[in-house]
């Protein structure tokens, strides 16, 4: 069962799946009266049918169905952290340490984990877990890192945020385009907060013979399997889709160490890591350069698509969800 609001789904393979949908179209204009609507339609929903177990993702729609679930539910409910637990408003973290009591979260990084703990005490420290996120391998993994050609490809994908921080990859591409023959391929969602300001920048600069920026791409897997190197400059993240993408396509992949806080990276070893700074980016870019000139980027590139598949596998992922549902419904 799937219940969600609005009409549309982030992810239309759904609906090629064994499972039921009841959506919610709330249409009033007045937020207060939208959010009464939706709080009693979820509340009835969850009233009239007894499911096994609710699992939720994101703040906003796990403190919700945590605070409005009938007492059935009770130790019944999966709460899933993305991000930083700080990211929420203030509100969520206030209830968390009486929701968490009667509900489940699962972290899928070490560190939100660990945040996480320490947050609502050791006594409490049983009811959340780490699951990382899990890909799907055939679809990524490459034979063979890119071909290099005179013109090296650098890479990075994600929504133009400024979580993700295009901009100084852009703006180190900026600084080494008059050295080094190099093209970057920027793609991601334009619609978020830094669509307009990449854009800009590349034209103010004169960047358009070495910068090329397009939206999100069906598929990615094509791109990947283009990049020599690619580059994640988040200035945070928790578990990036994207970096074991990359890694399961044999780039060169280079990330800044907020966007590396469980270590997935580990410098020379399966990759190259920055410290989030504009200079020692250029530097690590230079240094990747030469590496993929020289051929000896392809022990590390093996390493990190030996990682990536061995550790972040799909079946791994429903592996561990498998028994943490198993687990809740021995206990209920």
């Amino acid at each position: 069962m799937l219940l969600y609001g609005g009409d549309h789904l982030f992810y239309r393979e759904i609906l090629n799946l064994p499972v039921r949908l009841i959506v919610n179209r709330s249409s009033s204009r007045n937020k207060i009266l939208r959010n009464l609507k939706n709080a009693l339609f979820l509340r009835n929903s969850l009233r009239s049918n007894n499911f096994d177990i609710l699992h939720t993702l994101l703040a906003h729609n796990g403190f919700w169905v945590r605070l409005l679930a009938p007492q059935k539910y009770r130790n019944r409910i999966i709460y899933s952290i993305r991000n930083d637990i700080y990211d929420n408003p203030r509100i969520f973290l206030f209830f968390e340490k009486l929701l968490i009591k009667n509900s489940y979260v699962i972290t899928n990084s070490q560190k939100v984990l660990d945040q996480f703990c320490e947050y609502i005490g050791p006594k409490l420290e049983n009811r959340a877990c780490l699951i990382y996120n899990g890909f799907e391998i055939r679809r990524f993994v490459s034979d063979k890192p890119a071909i290099v050609h005179d013109e090296i490809v650098l890479g990075t994908v994600g929504r133009q945020s400024s979580q993700k921080n295009q901009i100084q990859i852009i703006q180190a591409v900026g600084e080494l385009a008059p050295m080094y023959p190099i093209r970057l391929f920027l793609i991601g969602d334009k619609t978020q907060d830094m669509g307009l300001v990449n854009e800009a920048f590349v034209k103010d600069h004169q960047l358009d013979n070495y910068v090329t920026i397009l939206d999100s791409q069906q598929e990615i897997e094509a791109y990947y399997k283009r990049f020599n190197i690619f580059i994640l400059a988040s200035v945070y993240e928790s578990c990036p889709n994207v970096l074991f993408e990359a890694m399961l396509s044999k780039c060169l992949c280079i990330v800044s160490s907020n966007a590396n806080t469980d270590h997935f990276i580990k410098d020379g070893e399966n990759g190259l890591v920055y410290d989030g700074s504009l200079g020692m980016l250029c530097e690590k870019i230079r240094q990747a350069i030469n590496m993929v000139r020289n051929g000896s980027h392809l022990v590390i590139v093996e390493k990190g698509c030996k990682y990536a598949g061995e550790n972040f596998s799909m079946d791994r992922m429903i592996n561990r969800y498998q028994e943490v549902y198993d687990k809740i419904i021995e206990m209920n």
